[in-house]
């Protein structure tokens, strides 16, 4: 979700915001009957759909550098050895809970995963709750230069722990990383 540039000792993180929506059809029909003067009854009908939007997630990811004191930008600024934390916010502005998300993040080269960042073992935080970078009960692993958040469909991913974002919700997944 993130795109790095390499500017001399420097780098820079650009992310952005994505938007995916779900739909319910709403079939609203009315009903014709009519007589003419000659054959007698008619009936007829006409339709339209209104699609009501019930889930309607976004996800934006956000850095700061902790080693330069920086907030949470879209873009953040950092040289080898810097710490950085990333920040994914997961928003429902949708009025029903979403069914069970799942969210994939893989580092790209030069960023190294920090396992230790919340304590011993736990480098993620969801929802300001640390996680285990290992395949468990909870919410979160870190493996192979990916971390993923929520179990998926298929429930092979490791995480047993689900997670679904309430109408008018969010969920926001915490994890740090050292720039080579």
């Amino acid at each position: 979700m993130g795109k790095r540039i390499l500017l001399g000792v420097g780098l820079l993180v650009v992310c952005w915001l994505s938007r995916a929506e779900a739909a319910s059809p709403i079939i609203n029909t009315a009903d014709l009957t009519y007589s003419d003067q000659f054959s007698g009854t008619y009936t007829g009908f006409g339709s339209c759909t209104l699609i009501k939007i019930i889930v309607n997630v976004s996800i934006k990811k956000q850095a700061r550098n902790i080693t330069r004191g920086g907030t949470y930008t879209d873009i953040a600024i950092g040289q080898a050895g810097d710490m950085v934390e990333y920040r994914i916010i997961l928003e429902n502005t949708g009025s029903d809970e979403t069914g069970t998300v799942t969210v994939a993040d893989s580092l790209p080269p030069g960023i190294v995963f920090q396992p230790d960042s919340y304590g011993t073992g736990t480098g993620i935080k969801v929802d300001g709750v640390a996680q285990t970078n290992v395949k468990d009960v909870d919410k979160a692993n870190y493996e192979s230069g990916k971390i993923t958040v929520g179990k998926n469909e298929a429930g092979d991913n490791g995480n047993q722990g689900v997670i679904s974002i309430p109408g008018s919700g969010k969920v926001n997944i915490l994890y740090q990383v050292k720039i080579e």
